[in-house]
């Protein structure tokens, strides 16, 4: 009885080995999915392997990254937390100069920024890497990928903190040159949790966490966001607000004539709310009304 261990109470449980021990399996069929994807761009048959998976802490991985990079962050639910993308800016240039007919790496000078093709390619790399992973991990656990943000330097980003511990499953891409690139997948490891109330790991269904402890859920706010964008409201302007005597009102007849003004500008109601001014003219035969300023 002398082996005495700390506790630490309200200690969070261990990740559930299920998912962790899938990932070794899951990277060479994403290795595979990955060669598919990169080939039409490099215009030639990649070799991608994937490397180890790494536990580390957040800030270790961070010192390793380069100043300039592209980072897309993911909530991969129901995996808790932030996961990262990450793609070498060589990589990215790379393939940009063998889509549009070069033969090799270019000399560039250091820089900040993606040209805004570079950026078209990120954004569609990204979404068929993030795709054929959530396809990867059916056989895990099911999981629905929503974008958060992009980043092309991992100080900007705001992940997570720099001691929390990280799961981080690498590929090396070579396009038939002396140097390989990089694509790495950083998963928080203590979101593996939230697989445990989806049947990975085998744990309690009964326990359920708190709502009010829970970040805000992009899925939701995305699903809510998509049906917003489909709700209709009452447009309305108005040409002129005349004032009437309570005895001139009571006097009216048909074909009686009231004098309006009709203002220049005019405003845009979305139901009691002046939303914008404009003018009142003519398009395609038909009354139209012209936004000059929002209010």
């Amino acid at each position: 009885m002398n082996d005495v261990q700390p506790y630490v109470f309200g200690g969070g449980a261990a990740p559930p080995a299920a998912p962790l021990a899938g990932l070794e399996k899951l990277g060479d069929r994403l290795a595979r999915r990955l060669r598919a994807i990169i080939e039409p761009y490099g215009g030639c048959r990649p070799a991608v392997t994937a490397r180890p998976i790494e536990d580390s802490l957040f800030m270790m991985w961070d010192a390793s990254v380069p100043a300039f990079v592209s980072l897309s962050l993911y909530r991969l639910h129901p995996i808790k937390g932030t996961a990262v993308l990450r793609i070498d800016a060589d990589l990215v240039s790379l393939l940009v100069d063998r889509f549009y007919g070069g033969h090799g790496p270019r000399i560039v000078a250091a820089r900040r920024e993606f040209t805004p093709t570079e950026h078209r390619l990120v954004g569609r790399l990204s979404g068929q890497i993030i795709a054929a992973l959530a396809e990867c991990w059916a056989e895990i656990a099911p999981v629905e990928p929503v974008l958060l943000a992009r980043e092309t330097n991992v100080g900007r980003a705001e992940v997570m903190a720099g001691e929390a511990e990280v799961v981080v499953q690498g590929f090396s891409v070579n396009l038939g040159e002396k140097d390989s690139r990089l694509i790495e997948i950083v998963y928080p490891k203590a979101g593996f949790a939230g697989l445990e109330s989806h049947g990975a790991g085998g744990s309690d269904k009964g326990a359920a966490p708190r709502a009010e402890l829970l970040p805000p859920d992009p899925v939701w706010q995305t699903g809510l966001a998509a049906r917003l964008d489909d709700v209709r409201l009452p447009a309305r302007t108005v040409l002129a607000r005349p004032n009437l005597k309570m005895s001139e009102l009571l006097a009216l007849q048909p074909g009686d004539v009231i004098p309006i003004h009709i203002a220049r500008h005019l405003p845009l109601l979305v139901g009691e709310r002046v939303f914008a001014h404009g003018t009142v003219g003519e398009q395609d035969g038909s009354v139209a009304f012209m936004i000059e300023k929002l209010a």
